[in-house]
């Protein structure tokens, strides 16, 4: 009895509905019929997605040139340098600023070519690492000639990403592909740029804010704690210099006026960098007397950035160095034309006037 049980068991397991016979696939998995045309239709739908999403991501990016960034408004904040600079006439700049944002809050390119007779752009970024200051010093070079580079140090202390690493390779040739990745956020330009104003690249900041810590550059308060350089920071600076220089431009280095920023380890350190590197370094933070810094009124937030008077200051400064120490009357190799900047030795030579 129980055979007879297990055979009619055996019997209703391997029997198949005859309905069954139209759908089921075969043993080696393979789909049949209206199966393999869904399939296809899933991959298609696929594919025209993706190629959707590769031209909203390629085409606004080719569209978005210096010239209509800055004749739409899109073109403020940090990723608006490059645009800006690109959009300047070419081989109108004598001198390029490139650095953090102590760069564009220190030299005024306003008093710098009334006095000095040199003009200037202020191509500085908000926060920028050195690499991305590299990147702004390339691209102007592209488009403008200047004799001389400067580049404000600060970002020399700030973290600078190992660009060969696979994630940095990857995120730059994306970047590089698809140019609305990097500039995503130029929405917000026409916002910044109504409560911020500048010329030529340099913030123009009456605000103030005192700083009231005394001196900042006390040997006796050095320490070597934050006064650190990475290496690859030092290969971008020696990789900018050698651009700079490739492109007959003088690269000097400065450090703005700047109590937050600056102390005298700092001053140490930058210094034996530029011995070893055979770089011209100007450290206007050791040189307060000279350009007769009042903090109760020259800085815009307690001691971090200049506002326009601290600005002017330094611009003086800064103009009186140019002028004695650099020849920028000199014309380049084999430019028979007038140069631009005649007139830079009817300078005012007094720092600390306004």
């Amino acid at each position: 009895m129980e055979s007879q049980n297990l055979q009619k068991q055996n019997h209703k397991i391997q029997t198949i509905q005859p309905e069954e016979l139209l759908t089921r696939k075969p043993q080696d998995g393979k789909p049949q019929g209206s199966d393999r045309t869904e399939l296809k239709s899933k991959r298609r739908q696929a594919a025209l997605f993706l190629l959707i999403l590769f031209l909203l991501l390629y085409i606004p990016g080719k569209l978005l040139t210096p010239k209509l960034m800055n004749n739409l408004d899109l073109s403020s904040g940090r990723n608006g340098v490059i645009p800006k600079i690109l959009s300047e006439p070419a081989d109108s700049v004598d001198l390029l600023i490139v650095g953090d944002s102590e760069s564009y809050t220190s030299i005024d390119p306003r008093l710098m070519f009334k006095n000095y007779g040199i003009r200037c752009y202020a191509a500085g970024q908000a926060g920028a690492t050195i690499g991305e200051s590299y990147e702004i010093l390339e691209k102007s070079l592209t488009r403008q000639r200047p004799r001389i580079v400067l580049y404000e140090s600060n970002s020399l202390f700030r973290t600078q990403p190992d660009t060969n690493r696979t994630g940095a390779v990857i995120t730059n040739t994306m970047e590089k592909i698809f140019p609305l990745i990097k500039y995503h956020s130029a929405w917000k330009s026409p916002f910044i740029a109504k409560f911020v104003k500048t010329y030529k690249g340099f913030r123009i900041d009456t605000r103030i804010k005192p700083y009231r810590g005394g001196n900042y550059m006390r040997k006796d308060m050095a320490s070597d704690d934050n006064a650190e350089i990475g290496w690859n920071n030092i290969r971008y600076l020696e990789e900018m210099k050698a651009l700079a220089e490739a492109n007959g431009a003088v690269f000097i280095m400065y450090s703005a006026p700047s109590p937050k920023n600056y102390d005298y380890s700092k001053h140490i350190a930058l210094t034996k960098l530029a011995e070893k590197e055979g770089i011209q370094y100007v450290d206007m933070n050791a040189h307060n007397k000279e350009l007769k810094m009042n903090w109760a009124k020259d800085t815009r937030d307690r001691g971090d950035h200049l506002n326009v008077y601290g600005a002017r200051r330094a611009t003086r400064f800064m103009g009186r160095y140019l002028s004695e120490k650099n020849d920028l009357m000199a014309l380049r190799s084999g430019d028979m034309k007038t140069s631009s900047i005649s007139g830079a030795r009817k300078a005012d030579t007094v720092p600390g006037r306004k």
